[in-house]
């Protein structure tokens, strides 16, 4: 724990000066200064929006607030704090599934896993979502150990608030529901209260917000009006195959993803930014049905960008976006790029290799990385959006550390999936550094050796 945390504030001490450095960075504090000042959800004041998930500017508005010190240092010194927090859930979850071991071993993987540290001093929603990721499976353990309507409705309440922190999670209870019908204990009319109380939970943490956007944007808005816009982004004719989600900045013209919006309704600029997304939705669901060749190669390029190296603090590095010795650079980037790896080969063998003695969380645990990947698959991936599913993994992988479940005396069928799914992640990775990655690798080698 020492470690962690004075490399957390020996990073807080060289960002101590950083500006924000990434567009969603500087929404996400343009909405909390409006909500701190006007009591508004706006990033333009008096005009009220619905583009963002409203959690996580909320968070920062009441750091603000709490403290009074405006500034993005403030939210970075709160977000040591999220870590702490996030750390010791991490270990509760992992003792719930593969014991105190494990839990000890999967809190200091998540304390000290490079990505964390870096997400510590970045604005954005990475550190928040895993939390409340890690809580909902803690949450989900809980009630299905001892059933009550209070715990559905704390269940209810972690999915929720998650989905209000990044919009992915929305959906969620339509896979939720039908695995509490079948793994919940009881006779079919508990399962199906138990079902109830986690989607009235639910309803309670979304549905204020979802009445507020609807009202505002004149369509049924749930969280945000980004989704149906993201779908169009990913999945339009000239969506990119590499790095699907700079469409937006790399095409213009009659290129943008909404470049038929006009055309085809003149009125479109009248429009509130829900109904334009609705357009996007139904634009892009057309273009999914009719090339369906088209969206199957796009989704398995976008996993192979979801299951990718992060190399995000290279990347800020490169960009001259955070300026820090060479030396630093140099192990800062190899840590994050290297963690990740052994992190992942570990959680693949502790899925299918180590013995859960919880093994309903654990199944939830899969089935919340499953939706979340299949999502992004569909939309556009980055590696960034799956680094708040990292406690989830570091639990799978704590229990390979500890258990160590040799693969001659498993069953056949989890050997072979676990090496599959292995060589999949080899494979994908290969494909990064050959086409993507290496080229930038070497650019920035040169430019950190002065060469």
């Amino acid at each position: 724990m020492t470690l962690g945390l004075l490399l957390r504030v020996a990073l807080l001490w060289e960002t101590r000066d950083t500006p924000l450095v990434a567009y969603d960075e500087r929404d996400y504090y343009a909405l909390a200064e409006n909500l701190v000042h006007r009591g508004e959800f706006a990033l333009v004041p008096g005009r009220l929006t619905s583009m963002r998930p409203p959690l996580y500017p909320a968070f920062v508005a009441a750091v603000f607030k709490l403290t009074g010190w405006e500034s993005p240092q403030a939210v970075r010194v709160a977000q040591v704090g999220v870590s702490a927090v996030l750390a010791l859930c991490t270990f509760v979850l992992g003792k719930r599934v593969f014991g105190r071991r494990a839990g000890i071993a999967a809190a200091v993987a998540v304390w000290l896993y490079p990505s964390f540290l870096l997400a510590n001093c970045l604005v954005l929603t990475e550190l928040l979502f895993a939390l409340l990721v890690v809580l909902s499976a803690i949450a989900f353990g809980s009630l299905v150990e001892r059933p009550s309507w209070w715990r559905g409705l704390l269940l209810g309440l972690a999915i929720g608030c998650a989905a209000l922190t990044r919009s992915v999670l929305w959906p969620f209870p339509l896979v939720l529901v039908p695995m509490l019908l079948v793994a919940a204990p009881g006779r079919p009319r508990t399962r199906l209260a138990i079902a109830a109380c986690v989607l009235a939970g639910y309803g309670l943490a979304v549905g204020p917000w979802a009445v507020r956007n609807t009202r505002l944007q004149h369509v049924p808005v749930v969280i945000d009006t980004m989704g149906g816009i993201n779908l169009r982004i990913g999945n339009y004719e000239w969506t990119p195959d590499e790095r699907m989600w700079s469409a937006p900045f790399e095409f213009t013209g009659e290129r943008s993803w909404s470049a038929a919006l006009p055309q085809q309704h003149p009125d479109a600029p009248a429009w509130t930014d829900g109904q334009k997304d609705k357009w996007a939705q139904r634009k892009a669901v057309e273009f999914i049905l009719s090339h369906p060749w088209v969206t199957a190669r796009r989704c398995l390029i976008r996993f192979a960008d979801f299951w990718g190296l992060e190399r995000e603090f290279v990347a800020l590095i490169r960009d001259g976006k955070y300026h820090v010795p060479a030396w630093f650079a140099g192990l800062g980037g190899a840590a994050t790029v290297l963690a990740y790896p052994i992190l992942i080969l570990l959680a693949v063998f502790g899925a299918f290799c180590a013995t859960p003695s919880d093994w309903r969380t654990c199944s939830y645990c899969l089935l919340l990385t499953l939706f979340v990947c299949g999502v992004h698959c569909l939309v556009f991936a980055h590696s960034r959006y799956r680094l708040p599913l990292t406690g989830i993994f570091a639990v799978f992988a704590a229990a390979a550390f500890v258990q160590r479940p040799s693969p001659a005396a498993l069953p056949g069928w989890r050997r072979s999936a676990a090496f599959v799914c292995a060589a999949i992640l080899l494979v994908v990775w290969a494909r990064q550094l050959a086409f993507s990655d290496l080229p930038r690798v070497l650019d920035f080698v040169h430019e950190v050796s002065g060469t």
